[in-house]
């Protein structure tokens, strides 16, 4: 099997564990599946999935920017922070306005701290926070640095006291902390109503296929599916090399980045990370700069055809 994305518009209430057991069960269970980066059961929308050796570039896609079409009630704030949960606050809202709201999103943008809600997947001493939580404690969860780089809202407050809103944020974000803490800060309480995954850095929805509603998925539409490692190349700055300095990254040793040919700068591309690509080999590295020399350190190597290739 060769290594790629498989792009899933995941549907309300089925867990990505379930969405990667599904598809490896479909593929065959000698191959390799994994995820970049897990979507609520409660959340729907795309979801990015690992096929082979592309398991290796998970940090990778998790770390990539997500975009978010959020629907927001005003005047009830939950033990989840979203419909799911029991009720923790009511309050009326009829005096917000959308100026209101419009007027603190300023204090979500670039880096800040941020509560994640007790009911996630924070490990606390080695356990999930919301094991904690429905097991009658009360999960210690320390702010941790989130990165929001975009936050509008996208409609006028209905009659229910809906809106939406679309959010672009960084790896570990909870959107539904950004509502819990919007509502708090409009002093009425909120929580998410719907939350939908709209993309992760290059992929979007346009790439993903919907699954059967029995999740009994067909290996050939999935494998047809495939989007092949090359996408990557779109989010990071991608250089082709030779055979010499392939053999190199293969073995783990460095490539000076000069002898390289440059073929594309890529997309909000994170610091110091690249690719490098070869005919039989796909590498992802981080530059080392010695002196006035450059050189392309190599973190993960995929071979194309499938084989296996240390890292």
């Amino acid at each position: 099997m060769k290594p790629g994305f498989l792009i899933l518009d995941k549907p309300i209430g089925a867990r990505s564990s379930y969405c990667v057991d599904r598809v490896r069960k479909a593929l065959g269970r000698d191959v390799k599946v994994g995820h970049g980066g897990t979507l609520d059961s409660s959340a729907s929308g795309l979801l990015v999935l690992l096929v082979a050796g592309a398991t290796r570039l998970s940090n990778l896609v998790m770390g990539m920017r997500k975009i978010y079409r959020v629907a927001i009630r005003l005047g009830l704030e939950t033990t989840t922070c979203d419909y799911t949960g029991e009720t923790t606050h009511t309050s009326g809202w009829d005096s917000v306005t959308e100026r209101a709201i419009d007027s603190h999103f300023f204090s979500f943008l670039g880096w800040r701290l941020q509560t994640p809600p007790k009911i996630s997947a924070v490990h606390i001493d080695g356990r999930r926070a919301h094991e904690i939580y429905r097991s009658g404690g009360d999960p210690n969860i320390q702010p941790r640095p989130v990165l929001v780089t975009g936050i509008k809202r996208l409609s006028p407050i209905s009659r229910d006291g809906i809106f939406e809103m679309l959010v672009t944020c960084g790896k570990g974000t909870y959107v539904r902390s950004i509502v819990r803490d919007l509502g708090r800060l409009l002093g009425c309480g909120a929580h998410v109503a719907a939350l939908r995954r709209e993309r992760v850095g290059c992929f979007s929805l346009e790439d993903a296929i919907v699954p059967p509603e029995d999740f009994s998925f067909d290996r050939d539409r999935l494998v047809a599916s495939i989007l092949s490692i090359d996408a990557i190349a779109q989010l990071l700055p991608c250089y082709a090399a030779d055979s010499v300095d392939a053999e190199r990254l293969r073995n783990g040793v460095r490539m000076p980045l000069a002898s390289a040919r440059r073929i594309s700068l890529g997309q909000f591309p994170p610091d110091d990370v690249v690719a490098v690509d070869t005919e039989r080999l796909f590498t992802i590295g981080r530059l080392d700069r010695d002196a006035d020399e450059v050189f392309v350190v190599p973190e993960t190597n995929i071979q194309r055809n499938g084989e296996n290739v240390s890292e």
